[in-house]
This record gives structure tokens, sequence and C-alpha cells, in this order.
């Protein structure tokens, strides 16, 4: 532990200026929760979410929980502001913090104030002081939708002497897949149980279905590229503008992954095409004028899968390893994923499997598919189909994790 907390040391002035523009960016953000002045903290069950999709991940989960204990108490910490802000409109009723940085002085000063026997973290974000610190205290750790692909373990398995360390922490991994599994077995974890991904017991919300967004305006063909990263806008919008040669009502809604994008995505779009608009700006009733909309906007994505027709889902046309395919298959949309799709690797092949998505293997491809489904919508029906009985036959994980949990 002594490599990462010196690593950690040398990194600090860059998250001091990290927590720094999270104040000067969010005025609300509590930057000293950052620091683990947390005040006193009384909770029945503490759920760790990164960020906004980690917080979308457990609305299931604490829903089930809630059903079952109605008087307990929530606190739900997340890193980041945006995350903090879905909490309070998708949990109002929890308890919110701010995940100390992982400096030990910080992480003992919050715990010290903490009173909760029970601490789950969703998804695999593994702070060793946090773990440690947690331990210590008393607290029964469990790692949720814990999930592992090949790049990552052998990134662990470089640093075996601190990764088994680390993986023992935890009482108990509650895992995506069998290979996930495996993978945290060999990394040195205890109890490692196979649940499945509480995504996909994911629920469409009443608003999504009620309002619709494609109500509102006239385009043939809708399809939306969801969760982008740098280097594939420009792909992206190369296969919008060949699509708008064979289909002059055709609209692509997208949708950076990270907020501090939404700028130069719009500048990139704007120098390839006039009619531009951003979805904070433009009212629906005139989407109808526009070529291209950004979406700019946190906590909207299932209603643009469901405005979409078409779903391209981000991340897996460069080397992010792709991002959740499981909630435009719940809209059942007809699904696109490029050639890096490592991060949901088992989900996406078993997708794939059962005819739910197809894959590009590069730009040209891409478009080809655009192309094709854009004017075959009885293909993209029988996609979308697959993709929705995929989804609805994978659900059950959260009562699987629910189970495996003792919460007496």
């Amino acid at each position: 532990m002594w490599l990462y907390r010196f690593l950690l040391a040398l990194l600090t002035p860059i998250i001091c200026l990290k927590v720094r523009r999270f104040k000067k960016n969010y005025p609300a953000y509590r930057a000293k929760e950052a620091f683990g002045r947390w005040g006193n903290v009384e909770a029945d069950l503490w759920i760790h979410c990164a960020s906004v999709g980690e917080v979308l991940a457990a609305r299931p989960l604490v829903t089930q929980w809630r059903k079952k204990y109605p008087h307990q108490t929530l606190l739900i910490t997340t890193m980041t502001p945006t995350g903090a802000a879905q909490v309070a409109q998708v949990f109002p009723f929890a308890l919110h913090r701010y995940l100390p940085m992982d400096w030990r002085l910080s992480v003992r000063r919050a715990l010290r104030h903490l009173t909760c026997p029970r601490l789950l973290i969703i998804e695999t974000e593994l702070w060793p002081n946090l773990l440690e610190q947690a331990k210590s205290k008393g607290l029964h750790i469990s790692i949720v939708n814990a999930r592992m692909s090949e790049r990552s373990y052998q990134r662990y398995q470089k640093f075996s002497v601190i990764s088994h360390h680390l993986f023992a922490l935890p009482d108990q991994f509650l895992a995506h897949a069998q290979a996930d599994a495996q993978r945290f077995k060999e990394l040195g974890a205890k109890k490692v149980y196979v649940t499945g991904s509480i995504k996909f017991d994911l629920s469409v919300p009443e608003e999504v279905k009620q309002h619709q967004w494609r109500d509102d305006f006239d385009k043939t063909f809708v399809w939306v590229a969801a969760s982008t990263h740098q280097g594939e806008d420009e792909i992206i919008l190369q296969s919008h503008k060949a699509l708008l040669e064979k289909q002059l009502k055709a609209l692509l809604i997208l949708v950076p992954r990270h907020p501090e994008r939404f700028e130069s995505v719009l500048a990139l779009a704007q120098a390839s095409f006039s009619r531009v608009g951003l979805r904070s700006q433009v009212a629906f009733n005139k989407w109808s004028e526009y070529d291209v909309i950004i979406g700019d906007s946190m906590g909207e994505l299932m209603q643009y899968y469901q405005t979409a027709d078409l779903a391209f889902v981000g991340g897996s046309l460069v080397k992010r390893g792709g991002h959740n395919p499981i909630e435009p298959a719940l809209l059942a949309k007809a699904i696109i994923v490029g050639p890096h799709v490592f991060n949901f690797q088992d989900i996406t092949d078993q997708l794939l499997l059962e005819k739910g998505a197809l894959q590009c293997q590069d730009e040209m491809q891409l478009t080809e598919f655009v192309l094709a489904l854009a004017s075959q919508s009885s293909q993209r029906l029988r996609i979308g189909q697959s993709a929705l009985r995929f989804a609805e036959k994978s659900q059950g994980a959260v009562t699987r994790v629910l189970n495996e949990i003792d919460f007496h």
C-alpha cells in the first residue's frame, strides 16, 4: 500500500485542482466533504455511486430495498456534482455526502462521525484507504454489479501484491457474470457470487412513457449516438451526413458522455451542418428544423433513447470499452455498437447472439448499418424486439443481490 500512498501524494495537487474546479463550476458543491468534513451521519445503509451512471443503476436496488425496509435511513455518496444532482432528483429521501478523496486523514475524519453497519459500492470502484478504514470500523462491505474486464484484470495482475490485499478487503463481490467472478477470485477476493447485472432490472420511468418527445416534431427517421467520447463524434457526424443524402428528414441526437464536452461537440457539429441546436435551447416542436441536436442535459438518456428509431451506444468506436446497452434494449430499440465493448463484453456478446444488436468495425460499416436500418423499419423492429426479449429474460439480479446480503 505504500506505493499507492506515495503515488496519491504525488497526485495531491491535481486532486486539489479538480476539487477547486468542481467548486468553481458547481456553486452548490460542498468541497469540505471531499476533505472528510461530513459532520455526524447516521444511516442503516450506505451506498456509494461514483456518478450519474451508478446512481441510475442503483435505482432498482434502492426501490426493492425500501419496500423491504421502509423505515430505514439511506446514505448515498457520489464523487461528482452531477451525481449529487441525480441523487437529489431520483432519491430525494436519501442523505447525501461527497465521498472524501482517498487520503487516509480525509477518510478517517469522515468515518469517525459515521454510524452505519453496511456499505454497498456500485460497480468496481475500489479505493484502498476507504476500504481499509471502513473495514477497521466494522462495516460490512459488498461490491454490487461488480465487473472486471480482461484488460483491467491484466493491469491488476501486474501489481499482484497490492491487488491481493485490496481485493481481500470487501466481504463479498456480487458479479455480473462467471468470467468476472473468476477474475475477482484470482485477484484475491474471498467470497464471490454471480448475481447478474442489476441494470437489467431498471424500469422505464413513467415520464418517459407519458411524455413522448417524438410527438412534438416531424422527422421520418431519428437516431441517437449516446455517451460518445472524443474521437467518435467526427465519425458519427460523417455517417449522418451520408444519411441526409438519402433521407432529408433525418435527425441525429448526439449526446456526449461528459458535460465538459458539450461546447466542443456543438462546434464540431456546426462545422459540418448549418442546422444544429442544443436540447437545452430548442423546444421540441422546433426539432423538425434541425439536422443535429446536441443532448446537453443530464439524466435524460432514457428519453433520448425513447425518441430514437435507432441507438448507437458510444465509447465503442474508440478504445474506451463501450457503455451500457441495456437501456435501449429495455425500450426495444435497434442497437449498434462499435468494436470496443470490453467494459460490457459478456452482455454485448449475448445481445449480439440474440440478434438484438449489430456490431460495426469501423466508420464505413457504421454508415452502412445506419443507412440500411433507416430504410428498413421491419428490420429495426425485429432487432429491437430481440433486444427487449434478451433484456427481460436477464432480469432478477436485484432480488439475487438482496438475497445474498444479510441486512439483519
